[in-house]
């Protein structure tokens, strides 16, 4: 709507461009035809509001990654570290199930980031040694966690709790899918 008003507004100061203010003589005029400053007003105007677009997309783009950093779990050093302050602060305060809660999402979340980085098909020599398509899927569900559920070991121990049975006995992705993703639950589309 400012778009069009704006345009309009350039219209209506540039209409007197058409008038023909000079003598019809013979003699050389300096003066530009209308239409030509009719032109050049209406492009400088066009000119003004695509520079007033740039910077509104420019604007959008900070928002859009504050939108991808909130719904794509991105980490960055500084969540760590308001991570890492929130779970001093709830330590202090006796708040061990907040502890355990917020320990539990963050070793969820990194299992399911490195999932999602293993490759889903590859190639591979069959016995003529030709080249083909397989599917990783059954290989990446074998893949050990160990270094995850190990990590969250100690991260439990400096706060004094146990372990969770269920992630004790975690070794691969397959284990990790099984306990936490139920196909029952998955809206069949």
């Amino acid at each position: 709507m400012k778009r069009q008003l704006f345009l309009v507004a350039a219209v209506i100061s540039a209409a007197n461009c058409f008038a023909y203010y000079d003598d019809y003589s013979s003699s050389p005029s300096i003066e530009l035809p209308g239409w030509v400053t009719f032109a050049g007003f209406l492009m400088i105007a066009w000119g003004i509001l695509e520079i007033i677009l740039f910077f509104k997309i420019w604007g959008m783009t900070n928002d859009i990654r504050a939108l991808k950093k909130d719904f794509f779990h991105e980490k960055t050093d500084e969540s760590y570290y308001l991570m890492a302050k929130n779970l001093r602060k709830n330590l202090v305060l006796g708040n061990i199930e907040h502890v355990k809660k917020t320990l539990l999402t963050n070793f969820m979340d990194e299992i399911i980031k490195s999932y999602s980085k293993l490759p889903l098909q590859g190639y591979e020599k069959d016995e003529n040694g030709k080249d083909r398509l397989v599917s990783y899927e059954e290989k990446n569900l074998r893949t050990p966690i160990a270094p995850y559920v190990e990590n969250l070991r100690k991260q439990f121990e400096k706060i004094g709790e146990p372990l969770p049975p269920y992630i004790n006995n975690m070794a691969t992705y397959g284990d990790f899918l099984n306990i936490f993703t139920k196909e029952d639950l998955m809206m069949n589309q």
